[in-house]
């Protein structure tokens, strides 16, 4: 089967949630004979030496732009594109850098299936928080959007953009003005879902927000995604974790970009009134930074390769995924599961489609709810839970058996 995966904003090699999956199925559906090609943007210069075929594009808008275009040039580039691979299927991940008529010329040519990985295609923030920090799961068709999102924050130039908004700080002007076009952006993709082959939702929260904002289709599922670390050639690396008793301080280890939205404000509170042991690994907000570095008890590792990845693992105890929005279906989740460490996690998103009291504690970001996992960290209960559920943890999907479901879904629809 011919196979084009859509996957702009990023280049291809870059350390994320989504273009580590597509490069991961990608990758397995052509050690499966399929032949496949990645379409990319935001090319670093690297050498790609992967076993599918790689194509990039130098996209009029850049990634996170934040205004609402459904229209633009670089639709008959991708036409052309299309045309000379014809393929069966064109599955899109990500086109954060694409105009949303876009997908109207891959129908014209193929079978189309999106896979919502996030809710780029509802919020041009793509996390649902408003410009306040704020959750925004319903945007009255996004007419909101027009005064969360103002003028000079949609303005396609960084530098510029950042100038401008830095002037107006200077000059002690709120805002040029509201922006403009989302509504009409939103209205053209509910009419597009409907018209595609398939839409996926990588969790079940993901499926229920977009069928709330009225995106609907009569193929649209729920299909967890499948990660490597779900092989055995990786869960290997963890078997027979050690109990604890209470004489011992646990680590419990946050690994991703330590944000507001990830949690950062979150993971104060916690740190404040825990005894165990707290580290991070990956990215981190400045603030937090300046206030941990007082904290004898919590350890900033700075920024990791993935090659790292199960050296760190078998440093942790227990996962921390902290997310304040509606993470779509985090892959840290997968790679601390696989590893065999139980999450604490918050009821946001995905989350609750994969952890539960087999392999974690799920809690509100509420008062309640903080109350509730401060208790668990601060008495023998959370030695129960570690020493319950360690060396039991089932894994995660594998990418060959996520292959195996997407190829059901490709023939179906062919």
């Amino acid at each position: 089967m011919k196979v084009l995966q859509i996957c702009t904003g990023f280049d291809i090699s870059f350390h994320g949630g989504i273009t580590n999956y597509v490069r991961n199925i990608s990758s397995t559906m052509a050690e499966n004979g399929h032949d496949v090609t990645v379409l990319y943007s935001k090319d670093n210069n690297e050498e790609k030496n992967y076993n599918f075929k790689t194509l990039n594009i130098n996209p009029i808008l850049r990634p996170f732009h934040l205004s609402s275009v459904i229209s633009n040039s670089d639709i008959d580039l991708l036409e052309k594109i299309v045309k000379d691979i014809s393929p069966d299927i064109i599955h899109v991940h990500m086109m954060i850098d694409l105009p949303v008529k876009v997908l109207e010329v891959f129908k014209k040519y193929a079978k189309v299936v999106i896979s919502l990985h996030d809710y780029s295609y509802l919020c041009n923030r793509i996390i649902l928080l408003d410009g306040e920090g704020k959750l925004c799961t319903n945007s009255n068709e996004n007419s909101k959007c027009n005064s969360c999102i103002s003028y000079e924050e949609t303005i396609d130039n960084r530098y510029i953009s950042k100038g401008v908004r830095e002037g107006l700080k200077l000059l002690k002007i709120k805002r040029l003005g509201n922006s403009s076009g989302h509504h009409e952006r939103f209205l053209e993709g509910q009419k597009l879902f409907k018209n595609v082959d398939s839409l996926i939702a990588v969790s079940s929260r993901v499926k229920e927000i977009y069928q709330e904002n009225g995106y609907d289709n009569d193929l649209f599922i729920v299909n967890h995604i499948g990660n490597y670390t779900a092989d055995e050639s990786f869960r290997s690396n963890f078997t027979g974790r050690v109990k604890k008793d209470p004489s011992q301080k646990l680590k419990l280890g946050f690994i991703g970009n330590l944000h507001f939205h990830k949690g950062a404000n979150l993971f104060l509170k916690l740190v404040e009134n825990s005894d165990h042991e707290f580290h991070i690994y990956g990215g981190i907000d400045p603030t937090v930074l300046e206030k941990i570095q007082s904290m004898p008890h919590v350890f900033y590792h700075g920024r990791y390769q993935h090659s790292d990845l199960v050296d760190i693992l078998k440093q942790i105890d227990l996962g921390l995924v902290l997310s304040i929005w509606e993470d779509n279906a985090p892959q840290v989740v997968f790679e601390f599961l696989n590893a065999g460490v139980p999450v604490i996690g918050t009821k946001m998103g995905g989350i609750p489609d994969f952890v539960n009291e087999n392999n974690g504690f799920l809690f509100e970001i509420d008062e309640v709810g903080i109350e509730s996992v401060l208790k668990l960290m601060n008495s023998e209960e959370i030695y129960n839970l570690y020493n319950k559920v360690i060396n039991t943890i089932n894994g995660t999907k594998t990418a060959s058996q996520h292959m195996d479901e997407l190829m059901k879904i490709y023939n179906q629809i062919l």
